[in-house]
């Protein structure tokens, strides 16, 4: 489903809660909403999800404008939206009972293959004849994914699915919502979770009280942020406050004990560079290379990732977090108190104003 949004505002009262929203949303894709408490994800969700209705704006599903909808238009395009709530809203009875209730008032016939295929999809096999309201935290909330799967709607919006679940819980939900948006389906997350946000989405939206401060590609919205607000929220590894200045025809950041070279049209004030730490190459000693910073410094920390190890490294006061794989670690037989050579590029370098 094609879903844009144009100007868009909602009032609670006197309370602004939204405000001139303008973005279009990825088709058969996983756009993930990011953003503080009180940003204003779950009401723009349910905007989305025609819960609510908006005070200012337009919003277009698939061309067509809500506002001249009729109320079976409405209706209509209700049924092709799939809302998963924060806090599951299960009914009385078993698992299966729960399943097979949205599908009867829709007048619909769902045959045990297709209960099975959704019980499957989200890790519910078995469970069928159990008591719902008896079901953990993690499989409650799967539950609720699995009825709306099982209606099969075109637009798929998840409010915060895997808040307080066991690791289990939410890699079933996470695979689930990967398989949907496999599938084509349109899928618009709000999270808090920024591993989880690298991990599905193909696109970000960033909201702070109300306003929408960047929207993208994920990779873009991640790696070059248009503000401190999103850099520091999506836990940047290296943020370096210092001071611009020109210096032989090139534009520096003066952090201290430590100039870093960059490229930008300002020649002078208050900037923070942005570094991602898989920009940043690690070496024994100095290499010989075009890119314009090297520094060297004691490892101060490392912590295992998983597929990297993650290395703190103290380069004039200033720490650099840095990403090795295992077998580079093991070849320069990196440790604690280990001095090593860090080298990137000008380019790699994102400035932000302070």
């Amino acid at each position: 489903m094609q879903i844009c949004v144009e100007n868009l505002g909602y009032r609670a009262g006197k309370k602004v809660i939204l405000q001139g929203i303008n973005l279009e949303l990825a088709p058969g894709a996983v756009n993930v909403i990011l953003g503080p408490n009180g940003a204003g994800k779950s009401t723009l969700l349910r905007l989305l999800g025609l819960l609510d209705k908006p005070g200012l704006g337009e919003i277009y599903y698939d061309g067509q404008k809500r506002s001249t909808m009729s109320r079976c238009q409405c209706t209509a395009l209700r049924r092709r939206c799939g809302f998963v709530f924060q806090a599951p809203l299960l009914l009385a009875g078993s698992v299966e009972a729960n399943l097979r209730f949205g599908p009867r008032l829709r007048g619909l016939n769902v045959g045990d293959h297709k209960i099975r295929l959704v019980l499957e999809k989200t890790g519910l096999y078995g469970r069928e004849g159990q008591e719902a309201r008896l079901l953990s935290g993690g499989e409650k909330q799967r539950l609720q994914l699995a009825r709306v799967m099982l209606l099969d709607p075109d637009l798929y919006l998840l409010d915060e699915p895997t808040a307080n679940l066991d690791p289990l819980s939410v890699k079933n939900i996470e695979t689930a919502i990967s398989r949907l948006a496999g599938e084509g389906k349109t899928v618009i997350l709000a999270t808090h979770n920024l591993i989880q946000a690298r991990l599905l989405a193909a696109e970000i939206v960033f909201l702070k009280e109300g306003l929408l401060l960047q929207a993208g590609a994920a990779a873009e919205v991640l790696s070059r942020p248009l503000s401190l607000d999103i850099a520091e929220f999506s836990a940047a590894e290296n943020i370096i406050p210092g001071t611009l200045f020109r210096r032989e025809g090139r534009t520096v950041l003066d952090c201290g004990q430590l100039a870093i070279e960059v490229v930008s049209e300002r020649s002078g004030g208050r900037a923070a560079a942005v570094i991602r730490p898989e920009d940043i190459l690690v070496s024994e000693k100095p290499i010989s290379s075009s890119a314009r910073n090297s520094f060297r410094g004691p490892i101060m920390a490392m912590t295992d990732l998983g597929a990297v190890m993650a290395l703190s490294v103290d380069c004039g006061g200033v720490l650099f977090t840095v990403f090795v794989t295992r077998i580079s670690c093991a070849q320069m037989n990196l440790a604690p108190g280990i001095v090593v050579s860090l080298t990137f590029k000008a380019t790699s370098v994102h400035l932000l104003p302070l």
